[in-house]
């Protein structure tokens, strides 16, 4: 059984494939001394065909060479604007696919042998196609990262709804060459795929949270209008019915803070209004949607004469919103507390929990500390890129002459530097997520300051109001009669 899917990317192109190209990924476990010793910048080199055939990464191209992918996709791009006139570079720069086996129906062999085929016959007349077979998780899938321009007439890949019936068609025939499982009658529409990876993952998902709420208010719901009330208090706003009263067909709901609606229906079986009314009927009794949480607040301790130096900037920025979204926790704290729209971000706490941490331990406080820290580690890495280079050479010409025991040694040392130059890219790749989400981060905890303001200062109007409506009379107080 394969599943596909396929869908665009804007960005950088190199990336996508790199991504897909991984030798950690597209190596099998026995191959790792191969991978240390033949990769170029996150991409496997095949350096001589017996490597190709006993020892192989599952990577394979289509009309473009492996170490040039992405250049050769950027140049396509450019000759056809020149040609044509016509903005190519915009837009949509590729399409990545992935095509998924059931664990245990495949090797890693066959599996690229599909995807090659499913590739070939699918984009292989006009369009440029990097297949790569990840081996690293329970199951053998295929990433395919295609061009958006066509090498042969510049006309750009759109892939409609028809691209997408054709590819699950091939697949499924491929698999039925292979006495592969098929899904005979798929019905529904496919999970996103960074959604489906989330889940496999454990992380949360937009989906995950509100299926979550919904079933907090059905645990303190009896009748479906408790279910209302309490989706409400949430800050839910629930579209069951047309303008002229009718049952829409599709009752959907919008979560606070967010840009659109959520068809009930696309939730899942047992979150369609039918289903939800359904496990309302079964309740016996009302119960509470959001516990508070006993605790005791952790000792703290301090050296005396040191002055507790405050944090600020960006990591007193970073490490309020990991507050927020409860990724750093003084004490449990409800759900309900964290905004919607903070919620978004929960998708993204291993990022953000890397962002605050980086932070932290290089003690950036201001933007030009972090763009410091970028020159610095770029610098690095183009030092340690032009040494790995010089390493890969010199262990080529050992092994040509036979000296195992000094090529040994030299892939130790290239093995040493591409564990730094991972480490390095990591970083800055946290120094440009920190750059480009900083405001956001800044102006959504604006918004929930400012809402939380409004929500207190309501609370006190109503407080104020309840005492002046339920307070003692002139004639109850002792003394006034």
């Amino acid at each position: 059984m394969a599943v596909t899917s396929l869908w665009p990317i804007k960005g950088r192109v190199d990336r996508v494939i790199n991504y897909a190209r991984n030798p950690e990924k597209t190596t099998e476990a026995s191959y790792e001394e191969l991978a240390s010793l033949h990769a170029i910048d996150d991409v496997v080199e095949y350096a001589a065909d017996d490597m190709k055939t006993e020892r192989r990464s599952y990577v394979s191209c289509l009309n473009c060479e492996e170490e040039t992918a992405a250049h050769q996709f950027i140049e396509t791009k450019k000759l056809w604007q020149s040609i044509s006139g016509r903005d190519k570079l915009g837009g949509r720069a590729c399409y990545h696919g992935y095509q998924s086996f059931k664990e245990g129906e495949v090797t890693a062999e066959i599996a690229h042998e599909i995807g090659v085929k499913l590739a070939q016959e699918l984009w292989g007349d006009r369009l440029e196609v990097v297949v790569a077979t990840h081996c690293n998780t329970g199951h053998y899938h295929n990433h395919f990262v295609i061009n958006s321009v066509s090498f042969r007439d510049g006309i750009k890949f759109h892939n409609t709804p028809a691209d997408y019936a054709r590819m699950r068609e091939v697949s499924d025939r491929l698999c039925r060459e292979y006495a592969i499982s098929v899904i005979e009658n798929p019905g529904g529409r496919a999970k996103n795929y960074a959604e489906w990876q989330a889940e496999q993952n454990g992380k949360p998902t937009h989906r995950g949270t509100i299926r979550a709420d919904i079933d907090r208010a059905i645990l303190a719901s009896t009748t479906e209008r408790d279910f209302i009330r309490v989706m409400g208090e949430m800050g839910y706003q629930l579209k069951t019915r047309g303008k002229g009263g009718k049952p829409l067909k599709y009752p959907a709901l919008k979560p606070p803070d967010a840009g659109g609606y959520f068809r009930f229906h696309k939730l899942g079986e047992d979150y369609t209004l039918d289903k939800i009314r359904e496990r309302i009927l079964h309740n016996l009794q009302k119960q509470v949607p959001f516990p508070e949480v006993v605790h005791r607040p952790p000792r703290r301790y301090r050296v005396r004469g040191q002055p507790r130096k405050k944090v600020t900037g960006l990591r007193a920025l970073y490490f309020r919103y990991c507050y927020e979204l409860h990724i750093i926790v003084k004490r449990p704290a409800s759900v309900k507390r964290v905004s919607f729209l903070l919620r978004e971000d929960i998708a993204k706490l291993d990022r953000l929990d890397a962002e605050t941490r980086f932070l932290g331990k290089r003690h950036i406080s201001t933007i030009g500390e972090l763009t410091a820290c970028r020159e610095q580690s770029s610098a690095e890495i183009d030092a340690l890129t032009a040494q790995r280079q010089e390493l890969r050479k010199e262990a080529r010409r050992l092994t040509r002459q036979g000296d195992t025991i000094a090529a040994d040694e030299m892939k130790q040392k290239i093995s040493a530097v591409s564990s730094r130059l991972k480490a390095l890219r990591k970083e800055v790749v946290l120094c440009d997520g920190i750059a480009q989400r900083s405001g956001q981060v800044k102006e959504n905890l604006e918004r929930l300051i400012a809402q939380k303001e409004t929500e207190r200062k309501e609370l006190n109007k109503n407080e104020q109001l309840f005492r002046r409506r339920g307070g003692a009379s002139r004639e109850a107080v002792p003394g006034n009669r």
